[in-house]
């Protein structure tokens, strides 16, 4: 799993940086994965008054008390909540372009921008075959949507770019700030997603 958010001081963040509004109950967490897609440790965000640990936050996993753990760059989490909130993440906006070296299958990669981005503007560089997609997936992980990247040869639609799922044409879809997709690559890519111009 390879994510596109990163720590925008390139440094590693710590885990009571990120707030959440609105926390409704302990199923509010975070999930640390592996290479593989496991969860490999999960926090969970609870008020003062539900902990008792003193603020608001991320509590360990042994329920012992507040978690005091980092997050290293390039580290892929989920954040799991159970009602639409809000996240903040302490720092500013990267305005740098994010470059992901895809490994072969699903890298989870997002829109860690505060603009929507064209998914044209996403650009993948050794794409294989059709096997190479992305796949918009719903709160629940299941796949809403799928595009194909295909150079002008294969597709004959006049560009490199993501095809629709149709196949009548490049796609024109927008991801808004936050989405997360997934890049299912059948080789080593390079793929690119545009920083913000502010």
């Amino acid at each position: 799993m390879i994510p596109t958010f990163k720590a925008v001081n390139g440094g590693a963040v710590h885990i009571q940086d990120i707030k959440i509004a609105n926390a409704t109950d302990w199923g509010d967490n975070i999930q640390v994965l592996d290479e593989g897609g496991s969860t490999i440790a999960s926090y969970y965000y609870a008020s003062n008054e539900q902990s008792g640990f003193g603020a608001d936050g991320w509590v360990a996993e042994d329920f012992t008390g507040l978690a005091d753990v980092t997050f290293a760059p390039g580290q892929s989490i989920l954040i799991d909540t159970v009602g639409t909130t809000t996240l903040t993440f302490a720092g500013a906006v990267s305005t740098e372009d994010t470059v992901v070296e895809t490994v072969p299958g699903f890298n989870f990669v997002g829109n860690n921008t505060p603009v929507a981005v064209d998914i044209q503007d996403i650009q993948i560089e050794n794409a294989t075959d059709w096997g190479d997609n992305s796949q918009v997936l719903d709160e629940g992980g299941s796949t809403v949507a799928s595009y194909y990247y295909a150079s002008n040869e294969q597709s004959g639609f006049g560009a490199d770019g993501w095809v629709a799922e149709d196949f009548t044409g490049l796609a024109d879809v927008d991801f808004e700030p936050g989405t997360g997709i997934l890049i299912d690559t059948v080789g080593v890519a390079t793929v690119t997603i545009p920083g913000v111009d502010l």
